[in-house]
């Protein structure tokens, strides 16, 4: 490839292996391998094709971390896709592991409805909040649990002024709208109805799955800024958004061992042809992207009479890996929010 940095400047945080010169890694930025004159690098200018080919000089190896900070001059020449640009260089690929979450992320409460309580607090707060700051808020739900903690937190979201509210689905089956196995209906019956003037982003109603993320993610790219913010990376910025967390370590529809848990594209919404019928998700970029991410686990059963204590333990502290269990790539960003039974795997420094 041939890349050219017309008047930008490599600031100091970049690594340089190159008679013994370092510097610190710079964790958002892009590693680049290149062959390039030290001359090719005071000038801002890399042609790895060149500098490889040349016989003459000396060629200087240089991995490098990049954050590229742009001169008046250059803005003019790149405004055009300085967003492409930056995107491209704040993409990171999956790490391999991630370090425990931190016990001050780890919420617990004595039962579920302590749990659902405390998660309708947290939408009224971010919501409210968001309102003062722009005059708008932008939420983000799954289907599964949270639905029904969400129906019953009437009192908890009191006041929430819907009308300058979107909501979006996390992830959501490619059925209709109607359809009984749907997320919106589930939701409409259980609380949507109450919520007068919310807008909510629903699903075309195909079972196409290609299409309908592509429609999805047209209809949030078509919201003003105002309603939903975007990051410097070109995400949209929810204020909240709230997971639930699988048996296996899923969440939305990001599943072990797919390649949608990598996903590093930039795009705000996937298909997912897994089941049928397929469903969509939001990407892991655009649920890390979010101002707040709120992990709720809560209840048991006869199946489940611990909860998904199992779960929450490899979630929250396990080795596996975010390939092998998804939800571990929520580490460092999301508040969990549990209830006693669903914490009770955990190390004791959680409790």
């Amino acid at each position: 490839a041939f890349v050219q940095v017309y008047g930008l400047q490599l600031q100091r945080l970049v690594m340089l292996q190159a008679n013994g010169a370092s510097a610190p890694w710079v964790p958002a930025a892009t590693s680049l391998t290149v062959a390039a004159r030290p001359s090719q690098l005071h000038a801002g200018v890399f042609n790895p094709r060149s500098a490889q080919q040349s016989t003459s000089g000396r060629v200087t190896q240089v991995k490098a971390r990049v954050a590229l900070a742009a001169s008046a001059a250059a803005l003019s020449r790149w405004r055009p896709r300085r967003k492409l640009l930056r995107a491209m260089l704040t993409r990171r690929a999956l790490p391999e592991s991630l370090p425990p979450a931190a016990p001050s992320a780890v919420l617990v409460q004595t039962d579920a409805d302590a749990v659902g309580r405390a998660l309708c607090q947290e939408v009224a707060t971010a919501a409210k909040k968001a309102v003062a700051e722009r005059g708008a808020f932008a939420l983000a739900i799954p289907g599964g649990s949270i639905l029904k903690m969400l129906a019953a937190g009437a009192a908890e979201l009191e006041g929430i002024p819907w009308e300058k509210g979107v909501l979006a689905y996390v992830n959501h089956k490619c059925v209709p709208n109607d359809d009984a196995a749907a997320t919106h209906k589930k939701a409409l019956d259980l609380f949507l109805s109450g919520w007068a003037g919310l807008e909510v982003i629903t699903m075309g109603g195909s079972s196409d799955g290609s299409a309908e993320a592509e429609r999805y993610e047209a209809a949030l790219r078509a919201l003003s800024e105002d309603r939903l913010p975007r990051t410097s990376a070109g995400f949209p910025c929810f204020d909240l958004a709230l997971i639930g967390v699988g048996d296996d370590g899923h969440f939305g529809s990001l599943y072990p061992g797919r390649e949608e848990i990598a996903d590093d594209s930039g795009r705000w919404v996937l298909p997912v042809d897994m089941k049928s019928p397929p469903s969509i998700t939001l990407t892991p970029g655009t649920i890390l992207a979010s101002r707040d991410v709120i992990v709720a686990s809560a209840g048991v059963s006869e199946k489940y009479p611990k909860g998904k204590s199992e779960a929450m333990r490899t979630a929250i502290e396990g080795s596996e890996g975010p390939r092998a269990f998804p939800a571990q790539a929520l580490r460092g960003k999301a508040r969990w929010l549990l209830d006693e039974a669903a914490a009770s795997a955990l190390s004791s420094e959680y409790h």
